[in-house]
């Protein structure tokens, strides 16, 4: 039996419509006066991906009221922390590609890489605090502090072979759920949500973050 794609599995319309404005807004926030910095922060935005991510925070959005500009805003923040994460990532790892392109350090170098990487997160932040509000801000810093966090652990177990499973639990949790329950918790409070609503969402990401990430 085939596999059901995403759009089959996550019937709802609506939803693919706004993750076509999300397409849209992306590029629009992660633009910049200088040219060649637009086309490297966009390198990977066109490439493409899963955006799993945003699809996450506009499902929670649905939870509350997903009209207006703020569930779309909320998703492109949490993308844009993501692809810029992927920038620094292909730096580290020394990746020759990325979303079946060429990553940017390959294509440029890892100075430039790690500048749009920084580049894009900054656009993360400023977008927040001015779509988003204070608690949105605070939400995405803490995430992104997460990930490096996670990285940074991952790293002082390079070739450990004695580390047991609660060592790669924390890996993961830093590196793939924190984000991914963040993306679902934004959309939530972008949309208005209850606390109680968004505190649920929040959990159930976090499960699903390390699913994810073990698959």
């Amino acid at each position: 039996m085939d596999t059901p794609s995403i759009r089959e599995f996550v019937d709802l319309p609506e939803v693919w419509d706004r993750m076509g404005e999300i397409e849209d807004r992306l590029l629009e926030v992660s633009s910049s006066e200088d040219a060649f910095l637009t086309e490297v922060a966009q390198h990977l935005i066109t490439a493409g991906g899963k955006r799993f991510r945003p699809l996450l925070a506009m499902l929670a959005a649905q939870l509350g009221d997903p009209s207006g500009s703020r569930p779309v805003d909320a998703a492109v923040a949490v993308e844009l922390i993501h692809i810029g994460s992927l920038y620094h990532d292909d730096v580290i790892d020394e990746a020759e590609t990325r979303r079946s392109a060429t990553s940017a350090n390959a294509n440029w170098d890892n100075t430039v890489a790690i500048l749009a990487g920084d580049f894009l997160m900054a656009r993360a932040s400023e977008l927040a605090a001015a779509e988003l509000g204070q608690e949105s801000v605070r939400l995405l810093a803490a995430t992104y502090a997460a990930l490096v966090e996670g990285q940074t652990f991952e790293l002082q177990l390079d070739f450990d072979l004695n580390h047991g499973s609660e060592a790669y639990e924390k890996v993961i949790a830093g590196k793939t759920a924190s984000l991914i329950r963040t993306s679902s918790r934004l959309g939530a409070l972008a949309a208005g949500c209850t606390p109680d609503v968004v505190d649920a969402v929040s959990e159930w990401a976090w499960e699903v973050g390390i699913v994810f990430q073990i698959a």
